[in-house]
């Protein structure tokens, strides 16, 4: 639906958006994955959610790995 406004408006956007290519640099992912944060898309998402906020993120994490992750990066 958002394309279809988009293309109304003549805004220009790109089909194959990711949330990693536009708001994640390499070497951030890269230092997230050596803290322990898994390297599927929606972790790393997820964590460029947590690192972009200005407040604290709620994190549901039944098996502990962005308890883990945070630790690691912030100790």
């Amino acid at each position: 639906m958002w394309k279809k406004v988009c293309k109304e408006h003549e805004v220009v956007f790109s089909s194959d958006y990711t949330l990693r290519e536009t708001l994640g640099t390499p070497v951030h992912i890269r230092d997230w994955n050596m803290a322990g944060l898994p390297s599927d898309s929606v972790s790393v998402d997820n964590a460029i959610f947590a690192a972009k906020s200005s407040r604290w993120p709620l994190m549901i994490d039944p098996e502990g790995q962005a308890n883990k992750w945070i630790r690691r990066m912030y100790k």
